[in-house]
């Protein structure tokens, strides 16, 4: 793999095997919400073809005034992890766009740091059918060494602008799809901790004092983290993220992009013993009447037992099953000598938005983020909630009104009715 890499990240990767000396202390985080990936655009595509679309970027400071977002602040929020969608730079070659694009970038962390807010810059790619996405940059190592290079460019722009270590940190991929057979079932090699080397020493030679935010493989999950050895980074100056979306079935009921049995289910409750046994032939039925009429290439996969399957399941799972994973962080880290302060729940949240079609109990939504979120504070992990506005998003309207209930679930204290956007 490393025969595909170009001449300039040479000197990065000379630094693998090497111990990283102990740098600054990583900042304190505590509370954080991730602000939006995509407003204006969804296709990679039509959004390299309008240059309308393409100042600034991301796109969310289009919808959002400096004022609130100096009232995320004020609602109690000391972090934002900022998604960035690095599809459209990697299919730009290094050049005039692609500069242009990552100093937009260094002037939404700009413009976060003004509003008071640590900043997570997090380049945030997803599967795609258009270009493969992740799971192409992840398993193809010609993607690979491409995606090294723009971690490369994004690290030493974020450095070169002299920002403030103490409020800016650099997650360079998020959720990494591979090695899932490998962590569940324990087949054939885990290509991860390799690769996540050869990042890290890219990283980290392009932001020398920047705190890089790791995960492991398998969609950044605990499983994933616990198949790693953070011995095998040697540096200090690393927060280790893993995402926490368990009871899977309820977080995602209804989500029409997951290609699993919970895409066409709807109406459940949680936790999970509040789902009651004269409920699931009824809900069965009526996930078999929306997987009828749903447009999914994957709808016709499963039949009625397959929906009464993934309910029983649902149903049988212990109440603390939500933060298990929590649990799980916190036991890998003491085993590895990590404090829980390098911990971050660094995605966690139901679907039921406003942006979303599942019909979920907004009581039920805001148990789930509660239940999560004192389990992380109660073992020193801080947290960044998914989203402000999306399907999963805990806001409603133009001005982005946190819901009361989302507020108290997350323990913050300065929420009010937003004025402007």
């Amino acid at each position: 793999m490393l025969t595909h890499l170009s001449a300039r990240l040479a000197p990065a990767l000379a630094l693998l095997g090497l111990a990283f000396p102990a740098l600054a202390e990583p900042p304190k985080l505590s509370k954080g919400i991730a602000t939006d990936i995509w407003v204006e655009w969804h296709r990679v595509g039509e959004y390299l073809a309008d240059p309308a679309l393409r100042s600034p970027y991301p796109d969310w400071p289009q919808h959002v005034s400096d004022a609130r977002l100096a009232q995320l602040r004020a609602e109690g929020f000391d972090f934002v992890r900022m998604p960035v969608d690095p599809e459209p730079m990697l299919l730009l070659d290094p050049g005039p766009t692609r500069d242009a694009m990552i100093a937009e970038i260094v002037a939404r962390v700009r413009q976060l740091h003004a509003a008071g807010l640590t900043v997570i810059v997090d380049l945030h790619t997803i599967p795609r059918s258009e270009s493969g996405g992740i799971d192409r940059i992840v398993g193809n190592p010609g993607t690979w060494a491409f995606y090294l290079d723009l971690v490369d460019a994004v690290g030493r722009a974020l450095t070169d602008a002299g920002l403030d270590p103490a409020r800016t940190l650099f997650e360079p991929i998020n959720e990494p799809t591979n090695d899932c057979t490998a962590i569940w079932e324990g087949k054939g090699p885990a290509a991860w901790p390799a690769m996540l080397a050869e990042m890290h020493a890219v990283a980290r030679a392009a932001a020398p004092d920047l705190t890089l935010v790791l995960s492991g493989a398998c969609w950044g999950g605990v499983e994933g983290l616990e198949a790693l050895d953070p011995a095998a980074i040697a540096d200090d100056n690393v927060i280790w993220s893993f995402h926490s979306y368990q009871p899977y079935t309820f977080t995602h009921q209804g989500a029409d992009w997951s290609e699993d049995r919970v895409a066409f289910l709807s109406d459940l409750p949680y936790p999970p013993s509040r789902l009651k046994p004269e409920a699931l032939e009824p809900l069965a039925d009526a996930a078999v009447a929306r997987a009828a009429e749903a447009w999914q290439w994957f709808a016709r996969d499963f039949t009625r037992q397959d929906y009464v399957a993934a309910l029983e399941e649902y149903r049988s799972l212990p109440e603390d099953f939500g933060v298990q994973e929590i649990q799980r962080a916190a036991a890998w880290a003491k085993a590895h000598g990590i404090p829980t302060s390098r911990l971050l729940m660094g995605e966690f949240g139901t679907i039921g938005g406003q942006d979303s079609k599942a019909r979920v109990r907004a009581e039920d939504r805001w148990q789930l983020l509660a239940d999560k979120r004192r389990a992380a504070e109660e073992v020193g992990i801080a947290w960044s909630v998914w989203s402000w506005i999306s399907d999963f998003g805990i806001a409603t309207g133009p001005d982005r009104t946190i819901d009361p209930g989302a507020c108290a679930a997350l323990g913050l204290t300065g929420c009010a009715a937003p004025t402007g956007n």
